[in-house]
């Protein structure tokens, strides 16, 4: 039966009458409110989810999280869902073989494969790739054996130094983890070769990768967790006292690791800041489970188990991420200043732009953002006089929530400072600290009982460290190069328009938007690489829409006239002036976006299978990894698909139009928008393409 599991996710969970606790806290102790708590019908040995949708075996049964029994099998001794939600895997294990068995996750006992103990090998773990393509196998041979999702059938396998009884994959897909009780072995997916070995003294008890995955935490038996810089693969930082150390696992933003130090206990461990520590207690014993899900409204929840229970408490108390804050809106401000201006002469662009006028910009905007996150913090702090420095006329001012700043106060005004009351501060700027620590970079401070003012002006400390540091900070060479080949863009993208309006094909209320981007990033191999982006996106004016783009249930390109005006300027653009990044044997990403508005369905719509049947395909959704299914036989039913097919015209038409793309290693990822709007302005495609190391 089709859906027979349908899952409980956490917002509906969240829905559920909410148990408010009392329980009087230690200083150190996280507060919780709103915590949800689901039975659980068995002990489980082992969890797997897909975002809020929770999973977990127990000896023989595999359940979800309403404790309807999905499959049973011999003894279950792993359990992994298909990051794209469309299947699991896990591993059978009976006497001396095991069998890996996958199945379709919400239809019943649906068989889609199995990899079995032979002659050749015993599997001994697995685990999916991030983009759910692939189930990784390791095999008693000393093979990863590498099988395609869409039928269970290897693809490919590579040796590794001995065998795994534990596979990870990194989400970034850039590293695969084999561990065994002696070592960790790291695997450049890349190249599909160990590219550093870890050893171990004691038993592993986990292992986790940061979301952005520059982080990789190793937690051991003897109760230490060690940190690792996944671009050099070095420690950075080491701690103890991890007490039982049975689980580890990052917060989303990647400011905090969670570990289970005791039967009852989650540390919160700030990596910004080794005094920053928070401990949660369980109300029941048996948690050896940790994870992090997300609500519909971006509210994070920590996951974590108990003998008998699922437990989701909201994990507002901790403090975000702000360094990571700070740099994403800086880097979106900086893309901004970086543009051409409306009416600005190319001479008067360059004469702008330079590394000196770069570098004030990014200052005076990351103090701006700093201090618009601040907020009014000094309104909350508490102030005191603190040391005066005869020698030097500097007098500390106190903060209990900030670092102290210092004022330059003569000796014979220095008894005008006796109350902090009569203090005022005007227009002050912050910044953040290593620690990610608001600090004041910039007050003027005045003496209400004489009027005068005295400046504390810091803007000049090293602020922008962390940011040179980044991943994201590109030299202004390669910025300025790129920016220069995105007005050759816009001269192609010109051309075309012009040439489409002349012959009627689109109208002047059709508007194709250019852009380029250097990113600096790390491969696989460590080395640190430039990346170029180049992406295509249009718009239509809405009463034009009709005429201009895809009419209601259309999707191929062929039935947008804006569309293949955009895809003109694509082909145009990798076969003149950008052919140089269309190398034979580099890496090209395309993200193509298909989107489509919320006209309701009617009737099913006939699809003719121009682009071939896809059943259960990863796409992203709202950027996150889901599957979707649409064939010639069911048609189309839903705008998802319609925004799915409108997304494979395009890769049919670069696969047609630019057959380069067949010379490269060409990764395509689709991503999907429905609107909650109707009309065909939201009726549209997109492309992005990424040359990686190109530069």
């Amino acid at each position: 039966m089709k859906h027979f599991y349908y899952y409980m996710g956490l917002a509906c969970l969240l829905g559920c009458p909410l148990q408010l606790s009392a329980q009087e806290t230690e200083k150190a102790e996280a507060p919780r409110t709103h915590e949800v708590n689901v039975k659980l019908d068995k002990t489980p040995d082992g969890f797997a989810n897909h975002y809020s949708a929770f999973y977990y075996y127990s000896g023989k049964e595999i359940l979800n999280m309403r404790n309807y029994l999905m499959k049973t099998a011999d003894k279950v001794t792993s359990l992994y869902i298909n990051p794209a939600g469309g299947s699991y895997a896990f591993i059978d294990s009976r006497k001396e073989k095991n069998t890996v068995m996958v199945y379709r996750l919400l239809e019943k006992d649906w068989q889609i494969g199995k990899v079995g103990t032979t002659k050749q090998y015993k599997p001994t773990a697995i685990c999916y790739s991030p983009d759910a393509r692939f189930l990784y196998v390791m095999g008693s041979d000393s093979r990863v054996h590498v099988f395609s999702t869409r039928k269970t059938q290897e693809v490919n396998s590579f040796a590794i130094n001995g065998v795994g009884t534990r596979l990870d994959a990194s989400a970034n897909g850039y590293f695969l983890v084999a561990s065994s009780k002696e070592k960790i072995q790291i695997i450049n997916l890349d190249n599909q070769t160990v590219r550093t070995s870890i050893p171990l003294h004691t038993e592993l008890r986990d292992l986790a990768f940061s979301s952005n995955c520059k982080l990789m935490a190793v937690l051991t038996a003897n109760g230490a967790c060690d940190i690792y810089d996944t671009k050099t693969f070095e420690v950075t930082k080491h701690y103890d006292a991890m007490g039982l150390a049975r689980k580890c696992f990052f917060h989303p933003e990647n400011k905090y690791l969670t570990v289970v130090t005791g039967d009852q206990r989650i540390a919160f461990i700030n990596l910004f800041n080794d005094q920053d520590r928070l401990y949660l207690d369980a109300k029941e014993a048996g948690v050896n489970y940790l994870n992090y899900s997300k609500t519909v409204k971006n509210d994070i929840y920590l996951a974590y188990n108990t003998n008998n229970s699922l437990v989701f408490t909201p994990v507002g108390f901790l403090t975000p991420n702000r360094q990571e804050r700070l740099k994403d809106e800086l880097n979106r401000r900086m893309d901004d200043w970086m543009e051409r201006m409306e009416g600005e002469s190319l001479d008067d662009y360059n004469a702008r732009m330079n590394e000196e006028s770069r570098l004030r910009q990014m200052r005076l905007f990351e103090a701006d953002i700093a201090t618009g996150m601040a907020g009014n913090i000094l309104s909350t702090s508490e102030i005191k006089m603190g040391n005066y420095n005869a020698e030097m006329s500097m007098l500390t001012l106190d903060f209990d929530n900030m670092a102290s700043i210092y004022l330059t106060v003569p000796l014979n005004e220095l008894e005008t400072f006796m109350d902090v009351n009569d203090l005022e501060f005007v227009n002050t700027k912050y910044g953040l600290n290593e620690k990610d620590e608001f600090e004041i970079v910039y007050t003027e401070v005045i003496n209400k009982r004489t009027g005068k003012t005295y400046i504390f002006d810091n803007t000049e400390r090293k602020s922008l460290a962390f940011l040179e540091a980044d991943d994201n900070f590109v030299p202004f060479e390669q910025l300025q190069g790129a920016k220069m080949e995105q007005l050759l863009l816009e001269e192609i993208k010109n051309n075309i328009m012009q040439e489409a309006q002349d012959q009627n094909f689109i109208s002047d209320h059709t508007k194709i938007d250019v852009h380029t981007k250097v990113i600096n990033t790390t491969d696989a191999s460590g080395k640190s690489i430039y990346n170029y982006d180049v992406e295509v996106s249009y718009t239509v004016d809405e009463e034009y829409s009709a005429t201009d783009d895809f009419a209601p249930g259309r999707f191929k390109c062929e039935e947008s006239n804006a569309a293949l005006a955009m895809l003109a300027i694509v082909k145009k653009a990798l076969t003149g002036d950008f052919s140089k990044y269309m190398v034979e044997g580099k890496q090209v990403k395309v993200q193509i976006t298909g989107m489509a508005d919320a006209l309701p369905f009617r009737r099913t719509v006939a699809y003719d299978g121009c682009y071939g049947d896809f059943d259960q395909e990863p796409v992203y959704k709202n950027d996150e990894l889901t599957n979707i299914t649409v064939t010639e036989a069911t048609g189309i039913s839903e705008n998802e698909q319609l925004a799915y097919l409108r997304a494979m015209g395009v890769k049919d038409y670069l696969d047609r139009n630019i057959p380069a793309f067949g010379k490269m290693r060409t990764s395509f990822d689709t991503y999907i928008e429905v609107s909650q709007n109707k009309g065909g302005a939201y009726r549209r495609i997109g492309v992005k393409l990424t040359f990686v190391d190109a530069l």
